[in-house]
């Protein structure tokens, strides 16, 4: 569907459902700094919604389109039916991807995700086991990854995904990580930027986030570092205005997807995505009580975001010439730091206010630049 697409009446037209991002476990088992989504430690006070309910939801989504569906938490693993979960969402024909800090994945894991063809993202925050479990929380965190990375690398399923995340201690090692990301046989490296949200703003406290202009340093200098030759593919997740032409062709996407995509929580209640779990209005409700189809066609800020994106985004992100495809970047992190879903995405904000914003990106012609815009390369 186009996004521009409405009824003849103006209404915004129901897309597709085309993916459910499933947040299985509101608990992990690790104690990360820097988490988000900021769940639960352990398992005590944790209810996890059966598969049985659970696959009341998938059957509804597949008849709104469902094709894919993103498992991640907390920690996936924690579920006490995720390899029944697991099987049970393969044999509905639906693609699978997961996100894990991989200290579960043993080898009875790590053989069922390669039956069901999940793609596996796992998370590893340093080359060291001091820089990681530093940031993890958990004692001897970086050796049992590393464990559930050999378990996955024994079953032939590669090519798996190392996720890393890029704060002040992590900067100077980012090149160790390409290495070691190949080394462990990983398809692909991606590295994400730590904002403030959640429990990372202790961090941003303790001066551990870096600037926007350090960010864009560290990613030009890497990419740049690159192209010399390497064996991996790495994903900077820096907002397309930011990238080169050439990697954005390379990317599947430039966005989230969001208008076809919704998230479950733990609790089984429908959100935007796992940030539902701290903010009432991103939380859309029960699918079981008041049914998925009613959810997906009628929320009031669903139709809202149908309705008004892109043409409601502002501040930098309504003058962006990327905005139909990068879509406001985060609408739930905006909401998170401003109230505001349409608001700029705050890192290239901040990168307009500090003159670091590419002006060639900007819905302006050159003759009349853009105040607080400069030519950067991108």
């Amino acid at each position: 569907m186009d996004r521009g697409d409405r009824f003849e009446g103006g209404a915004p037209e129901t897309p597709p459902l085309s993916e459910i991002y499933l947040y299985l476990a509101g608990t992990c088992n690790l104690r990360c700094r820097h988490c988000w989504i900021d769940p639960g430690f352990g398992t005590e006070s944790q209810r996890f919604l059966p598969w049985s309910e659970m696959r009341k939801i998938f059957v509804e989504a597949q008849e709104l389109g469902l094709r894919a569906v993103k498992l991640t938490g907390g920690e996936p693993l924690m579920h006490p039916e995720i390899l029944d979960i697991l099987r049970g969402l393969h044999e509905m024909g639906l693609k699978l991807r997961m996100e894990s800090n991989g200290t579960l994945i043993g080898d009875r894991q790590a053989e069922v995700l390669r039956e069901t063809g999940t793609d596996v993202s796992i998370s590893l925050d340093g080359p060291t086991a001091e820089l990681h479990d530093s940031l993890r929380g958990v004692p001897g965190a970086f050796d049992r990854t590393l464990r559930g990375v050999e378990s996955l690398s024994k079953q032939g399923w590669p090519p798996f995904q190392i996720i890393t995340c890029l704060h002040r201690g992590t900067r100077p090692v980012l090149a160790d990580m390409v290495r070691l990301a190949g080394e462990l046989g990983a398809g692909s490296l991606k590295i994400n930027v730590v904002n403030s949200m959640g429990r990372s703003a202790g961090m941003e406290q303790q001066g551990e986030l870096l600037s926007v202009a350090e960010v864009l340093d560290t990613y030009r200098s890497l990419m740049a570092a690159l192209l010399e030759g390497t064996q991996i593919r790495v994903f900077f997740d820096v907002p397309p205005a930011f990238k080169s032409l050439a990697e954005l062709r390379a990317e599947a996407r430039c966005s989230c997807g969001i208008l076809n995509i919704l998230g479950i929580l733990s609790t089984g209640r429908a959100s935007l995505c796992g940030i539902g779990e701290h903010l009432p209005a991103l939380d859309f409700g029960n699918p079981l009580e008041v049914g998925l189809r009613t959810i997906w066609e009628s929320d009031p800020t669903l139709l809202d975001i149908r309705e008004h994106l892109p043409n409601a985004l502002h501040g930098v992100c309504g003058k962006c010439v990327f905005r139909r495809h990068c879509m406001g970047k985060c609408l739930a992190h905006n909401y998170w730091a401003t109230g505001d879903l349409f608001a700029g995405f705050q890192f290239c904000q901040q990168a307009l206010d500090a003159g670091l914003f590419p002006a060639k990106r900007l819905v302006r012609p050159r003759s009349q630049p853009e105040a607080g815009a400069r030519e950067v390369a991108p």
